[in-house]
């Protein structure tokens, strides 16, 4: 009996050569190639400032050594001046013969003067880039972004991957900062509310000196000593470290306020997931530090017969005791300790307080990073066209806040 050729076989042969093809024609387009770094400047991190029109971007650019020196990456910062931020990138090439590549940037500081004015007039360029992420990590500082990553830090080489570690998703949950991405800062700022915020990156010293008079500083200088080849170890002292505590808020594209470290933790327990979080309380007796094991925050927004909204925040901690300044009892350390009440009413009353300044700091530049602006437009569509501009200013706050003991 003569055998026919299967079709449903034919077919899938063709499927696959076809496959085959479209992968073979991608592979000669794209431009996954290896990346020629005799030509290439890849850009860990950009700053960018101001000066009346003109942009003044440095670019933090990895510059890696051979192995036969045994070094590591290190990093050089090149400036360079336009009147638009392409047009200062353009100039990296011009000075260097390098192309500037920013798939690997990871991190985009704005300057003071730049936040002065809209930060999008910088910002378009990264948003049009198709090769820079929006997950790209944005801050602003006090001061000049050049400074800042001229800084050599004390944890890292590279003072943007010191940066980056403090506005890490892990410094989110514990409550000591609130990172913001490209992607983030964009969505706030196209808004209704037209309202955002930025981590403020700034340097401070080392809190403790190394080579103190205490035996750790002692044997902590004596390390570096050894490991630098005997060197005194008074650069390493120099060197300070980064924080990003403080929140600047931005309208319009414009910084307009700040929260500081109690604020920016009071309003990450209402809008973020703390874990693992301290909390720490002043008694009469000494100094109580909580362990907040999680949060859950709750918000109820609603809109009353003469038009002014009525928004409740709502936010349980659930608690243990750290630790205390002075010495505990076996029962009173033993599986977080039972807190004393006090403590809990002191802990509820002074987050609560924090909670409301941080509310009363936006109300006043009417900045809407509490989102009563899309609570209106979600559950009262009728209104929001005649109630929207004046939502927050009106708006009457009520804050609860409960601690409660983990055990």
């Amino acid at each position: 009996m003569r055998k026919f050729p299967n079709r449903k076989t034919e077919n899938t042969v063709r499927y696959f050569l076809l496959l085959v093809f479209v992968l073979f024609f991608f592979f000669l387009s794209n431009d996954f190639g290896l990346i020629d770094i005799q030509k290439t400047a890849i850009v860990m991190a950009v700053g960018v400032d101001r000066e009346e029109d003109t942009f003044i971007v440095t670019s933090q650019i990895a510059v890696p050594q051979s192995s036969k020196q045994g070094k590591s990456t290190q990093t050089v910062q090149i400036v360079s001046r336009g009147n638009t931020v392409a047009q200062a990138f353009e100039e990296i090439n011009a000075k260097t013969g390098w192309y500037p590549k920013l798939v690997f940037c990871r991190l985009i500081i704005l300057g003071e003067k730049t936040a002065e004015k809209n930060v999008f007039d910088a910002l378009d360029f990264f948003l049009l880039d198709e090769y820079l992420s929006d997950n790209c990590l944005l801050a602003t500082c006090d001061g000049t972004a050049k400074d800042l990553l001229n800084v050599t830090a004390l944890i890292d080489p590279s003072g943007s991957l010191a940066m980056q570690k403090v506005l890490s998703p892990h410094a989110e949950r514990v409550g000591a900062t609130l990172p913001s991405t490209l992607r983030e800062f964009s969505i706030g700022y196209f808004s209704d509310g037209r309202s955002a915020y930025l981590p403020v990156l700034k340097t401070q010293p080392q809190q403790e000196q190394i080579g103190s008079s205490n035996g750790g500083g002692a044997t902590q200088s004596g390390q570096s000593e050894s490991q630098n080849g005997g060197q005194t170890g008074e650069q390493t002292q120099d060197k300070p470290v980064f924080s990003a505590g403080d929140t600047a808020l931005f309208l319009a594209g414009k910084r307009v306020g700040t929260l500081t470290k109690e604020e920016t933790f009071a309003f990450n327990a209402v809008k973020s997931k703390l874990r693992l979080a301290t909390y720490s309380v002043a008694e009469k007796d000494g100094t109580y530090t909580l362990n907040v094991k999680r949060n859950s925050p709750k918000v109820q927004f609603t809109l009353g017969a003469d038009g002014r909204a009525s928004y409740k925040i709502q936010v349980t901690l659930s608690a243990g005791l750290l630790d205390y300044s002075n010495a505990l009892s076996l029962d009173e350390g033993t599986d977080a300790g039972d807190v004393p009440e006090t403590v809990f009413a002191n802990a509820e009353k002074r987050l609560s307080g924090q909670i409301k300044t941080a509310f009363e700091k936006c109300r006043a530049v009417n900045c809407d990073i509490f989102g009563l602006t899309e609570e209106l437009q979600k559950k009262e569509k009728d209104s929001y066209q005649t109630l929207r501009q004046s939502v927050l200013e009106t708006a009457i706050l009520e804050v609860s806040v409960t601690f409660r003991n983990i055990r």
